[in-house]
């Protein structure tokens, strides 16, 4: 019997696969919950759908805002971009 056929893997740059694998979570003051990064281009996305924190930025979201994550290489640290604020993380 022959496998079946897969596609060729996703290729991603180190930091998103290592930021994807460890994951993000949003601390609500209450709960912990899981945020799902989606890889665009040369960044990583992800959407609350509850405002609380964003771990392990510590950055304050709010439901339905889009925060932008991306990777400096010349001083090797993420950039945190949300409501047109952006941190070095």
């Amino acid at each position: 019997m022959q496998k079946p056929k897969t596609g060729a893997p996703i290729s991603r740059p180190v930091w998103q696969s290592v930021l994807v694998a460890h994951g993000c979570q949003l601390d609500t003051g209450s709960q912990i919950l899981p945020l799902r990064l989606e890889p665009v281009g040369e960044s990583l996305h992800c959407t609350p759908r509850t405002s609380g924190s964003l771990l392990p930025f510590n950055v304050p979201v709010c439901v339905g805002q889009t925060v932008t994550i991306t990777w400096d290489s010349v001083l090797s640290r993420y950039i945190v971009e949300w409501l047109g604020e952006t941190i070095a993380a």
